[in-house]
């Protein structure tokens, strides 16, 4: 026992005397964990810069260009006379949507037709366009409510019939899981577990391609004298250790600082996340043995970043992927863990729910294991006469 405390000691001297390694399993989860969410903290939009093209010039279309001026979201920059002129001024960046109050709006509501507000917006930039259609159909209806009811009592129906019939159903909306429409409960709980297996994969990567160099020009150490079995299980705690006090950081301290929900059971989440560490380990460590150079890790494994977020079933839906692509998305620990701790911890569902995914990644562990120790059991024999 006091020979094992020995090597993880070496174990983890190799590890924090490797600034690069340093960097990337310490200083890019600590940098990403609060860098990553920055973008989203403002959660919705206001003061959009928008251009009203009024050609009725009525009393009700001023109201209602006071009424989208008076909007948290939006902020009518300016009143243009021509359509030309205001697609002008959206090109030039000056305005981020257009307003059209057609001519004859008034006369046209009075007269019971359904005159047309145009509304023009990037829709490229969902909170911008959203914001912008919202705060116009909230102003043109509230407004516009009145005439409608009016004509209504002047054909001898009751007040309460005629808010009746101009508005027969109350629409009620009621988010499941995302309750306050935030990205951040959206997007961060994911992409802080692919930034997890990211780091993890880089360093492991990184530290089996060194001892590999190390071995190829000669160089032995502990990692050459002791057996394949034990030198897997140092790396498996030394590195397990570290990102399983990342992980705690993670899903605690940095959920509660940016205010992302925590639904899951203690027990269950830690249960999971084991599996997940198990399971990115046993990846990392065969990567460690396939790489010949510790330049290659960081470069290979970054390119895989952007796939695995849109494959992993929140960005886009599974339903609309090629089934080949969703079984080889499979392949990463990242995909399974995403889809589990996301029914866990922001939709409730009880760990039987999420079996399957649990399932998969122990089945990665196993088989990413064995494949790692038989890679490095060649290794090994390959260049058995070093010291």
């Amino acid at each position: 026992m006091r020979h094992f405390f020995r090597l993880l000691k070496e174990e983890y001297h190799a590890i924090f005397k490797d600034m690069d390694i340093l960097l990337t399993i310490f200083g890019g989860v600590i940098l990403y964990a609060f860098l990553y969410p920055q973008p989203y903290l403002k959660e919705s939009v206001s003061s959009l810069p928008v251009a009203v093209v009024d050609y009725d010039r009525s009393d009700l279309s001023r109201k209602i260009t006071y009424m989208l001026d008076a909007s948290p979201k939006i902020e009518v920059e300016s009143r243009y006379l021509s359509e030309a002129a205001a697609k002008e001024a959206i090109i030039n960046n000056r305005v981020s949507a257009l307003v059209i109050i057609p001519n004859h709006f008034k006369r046209d509501l009075y007269l019971g037709k359904e005159p047309v507000i145009s509304v023009g917006a990037d829709a490229t930039y969902f909170l911008i366009y959203g914001g912008v259609v919202s705060a116009t159909m909230r102003s043109v209806i509230t407004e516009s409510a009145s005439i409608q009811v009016g004509n209504l009592l002047k054909k001898s129906v009751p007040l309460v019939t005629a808010k009746m019939q101009y508005t027969p159903f109350k629409t009620e909306y009621l988010n499941t899981f995302n309750v306050t429409s935030s990205y951040i409960n959206y997007v961060v709980p994911a992409i802080y577990i692919l930034i997890l297996q990211q780091t993890l994969l880089i360093g492991l990567g990184m530290f089996g391609a060194t001892q590999g160099e190390k071995l190829r020009a000669g160089v032995g150490g502990y990692y050459s004298r002791e057996g394949v079995s034990s030198v897997m299980l140092l790396r498996f705690i030394s590195f397990g250790s570290i990102f399983f006090v990342h992980m705690l950081f993670y899903f605690g301290f940095t959920f509660s600082f940016f205010g992302v929900p925590h639904i899951a059971n203690v027990v269950e989440l830690l249960i999971f996340a084991l599996s997940f560490l198990m399971a990115s380990l046993a990846l990392g460590t065969l990567l460690g043995a396939i790489f010949k150079s510790r330049l290659y890790p960081t470069p290979v494994i970054l390119v895989t970043s952007l796939p695995l977020v849109f494959s992993a079933g929140f960005v886009w839906p599974l339903e609309s992927m090629p089934q080949w692509l969703i079984w080889l998305s499979s392949i990463s620990p990242s995909t399974p863990a995403i889809q589990g701790f996301l029914r866990l911890n922001q939709m409730g569902a009880s760990f039987d729910q999420v079996i399957d995914q649990f399932g998969l990644l122990w089945v990665q562990t196993v088989l990413y294991t064995s494949l790692a120790y038989l890679l490095l059991r060649r290794q090994r024999e390959c260049f058995k006469d070093v010291d």
